[in-house]
């Protein structure tokens, strides 16, 4: 289950070296926590550079599985890797605003495994019970929720810029979140996708049909596969020991209760979308949608930028080269506007 479960997480950052930072402090952050008698411990961290100076804040969501936001990679050759799960460069954003990270529940900072490569990483990495029980799309909203007013209050935060960036999963959090706490000035959704979640696993498979990769007849015998594991995930909501392509019932059903297209047509703030052009993760079929709906109810609070030729990781298929740093340059860019 967990070799399907890496094709939903986002990783990036990877460095190489023999003697490798291990502690926050190693990366310039800050570990702060707070202790909540429903969501458990709410670990996050956030960049020391300028940390007594006023600030906007910037809240970095990753992406979905039960990964430390640095997975230590220590090989057979002697050499390691560290692999982290956010993209954006904290050194760099931090002159201007404060940068928070947050672990995913009863998660470390950063762990480590005696493997050759993060493919064999994610093999072995089990989940804790404490994360299996945790984790949903409430525990993530509520939990960044309480950083932001943590925060507000711990820090000199620039309250007309509070701003929450959610990559993949995390894109799917930022809608809701900015709906539960008012503080939220902007929010980024990248590549997180606009409809049900499971409505992706239906369209895949229409376009095998349509593209001849499988019969029409074989399509409709995996989407009838599918309603009935979404049938039985939508009726066991909160059951944390049944899992799906390495999520637990309850993580699934959280997130395809909610609709972030529905949530982002609520909010009247700044919302900037992106989207890849050949992201089989959050298929831009889902995401495209999304501006239709802005038009036809006269919203004009959107910003929908489109990748056409990258991936779920701006791997451009067309130009074979990387644009992960032009889009994230894009994104901050926006913020600042």
């Amino acid at each position: 289950m967990k070799q399907i479960a890496i094709h939903f997480l986002t990783l990036f950052t990877i460095n190489f070296a023999l003697g490798q930072p291990k502690l926050p402090t190693d990366y310039g952050l800050k570990h702060f926590s707070i202790k909540d008698t429903l969501l458990g411990d709410i670990n996050f961290y956030v960049t020391e550079k300028g940390i007594e100076t006023k600030k906007p804040l910037l809240i970095l969501l990753d992406g979905s599985g039960n990964f430390p936001l640095k997975s230590y990679i220590k090989k057979d050759d002697g050499t390691s890797q560290i692999i982290g799960s956010i993209p954006f460069k904290f050194d760099k954003l931090s002159a201007k605003y404060h940068v928070v990270q947050i672990s995913k529940p009863a998660t470390p900072f950063l762990d480590s495994l005696n493997v050759n490569s993060f493919e064999e990483f994610a093999e072995e990495y089990k989940p804790s019970k404490g994360y299996n029980e945790k984790l949903s799309l409430d525990w993530r909203v509520n939990s960044a929720s309480k950083v932001i007013d943590f925060l507000i209050n711990e820090l000199q935060v620039d309250e007309n810029d509070i701003i929450p960036i959610g990559y993949s999963e995390g894109g799917q959090v930022v809608p809701k979140l900015a709906l539960t706490n008012k503080k939220v000035t902007k929010i980024v959704s990248i590549v997180g996708g606009g409809l049900n979640q499971f409505y992706d696993f239906v369209t895949a498979e229409r376009l095998k049909a349509q593209k001849g990769i499988i019969s029409a007849d074989s399509a409709q015998v995996h989407i009838d596969v599918l309603q009935e594991k979404f049938r039985e995930i939508y009726e066991n909501p909160k059951t944390t020991d049944k899992f799906w392509m390495g999520h637990t019932y309850q993580r699934w059903a959280s997130f395809c209760n909610d609709v972030p297209l529905e949530n982002m047509l609520k909010l009247d703030i700044p919302i900037l979308l992106v989207s890849s052009g050949f992201d089989e993760n959050s298929p831009i079929t889902g995401i495209d949608y999304a501006e239709i709906e802005f038009l036809r109810q006269g919203k004009e609070n959107l910003t929908y930028k489109v990748y056409p030729n990258c991936d779920h990781w701006f791997n451009d298929q067309k130009m074979e080269t990387n644009r992960l740093s032009e889009m994230m340059d894009f994104v901050i860019n926006w913020t600042s506007e």
